[in-house]
């Protein structure tokens, strides 16, 4: 795998870790979590990112490239 498709994948997890991130506080502040909870759901969130996903999806469009 080259530095660009690493760097990619790299990116592409970052985004999904903050996406994840962002709504997970979101959905608990909405919930009526108190600041620390709001962290919390966040954090869980980012922990369950699919990170496996993410690499079959580049591997996939490394070999087809």
């Amino acid at each position: 795998m080259s530095n660009q498709h690493l760097e990619s994948l790299a990116n592409q997890i970052k985004q999904a870790c903050l996406k994840a991130a962002q709504e997970g506080f979101e959905d608990a502040e909405l919930s009526g979590l108190c600041r620390e909870g709001c962290v919390e759901a966040a954090l869980s969130a980012i922990e369950m990112v699919d990170i496996d996903q993410l690499l079959e999806s580049n591997l996939e469009d490394t070999e087809g490239s």
